[in-house]
């Protein structure tokens, strides 16, 4: 499954840096987009199944055309980055949303 992680850190002590590194021990193939370099904000370009979103409101408000525009089939929203109306904006075409923590997902098989 592809995944895209949006607001990808290359920290190693970041939780997107994680959660990239574990799904892709899950044998995901992992795009990361890290939106302060606006040349990896072309990759969301491509088709993909799941998006994580690793960013605040108001960032992912700040993108949100480019988010949306990607119509992911499932759009994780990670703790810290909840915002209701993007949530809605997701439901409203379709996809599903979760709340929840990608890492605790993927080590609990409940990503898949």
């Amino acid at each position: 499954m592809k995944v895209v992680v949006f607001g990808y850190s290359e920290g190693p002590d970041r939780y997107s840096n994680m959660a990239a590194n574990l799904l892709h021990d899950h044998k995901h193939e992992v795009v990361t987009i890290n939106p302060r370099q606006e040349e990896e904000l072309k990759k969301i370009n491509t088709t993909f199944h799941t998006l994580t979103l690793y960013v605040n409101p108001q960032i992912s408000d700040k993108y949100q055309d480019l988010l949306l525009n990607s119509k992911p089939k499932r759009v994780i929203f990670n703790p810290g980055t909840e915002n209701p109306a993007l949530e809605k904006k997701f439901e409203a075409q379709g996809a599903e949303v979760v709340i929840g923590c990608t890492l605790v997902m993927l080590k609990t098989q409940q990503f898949d």
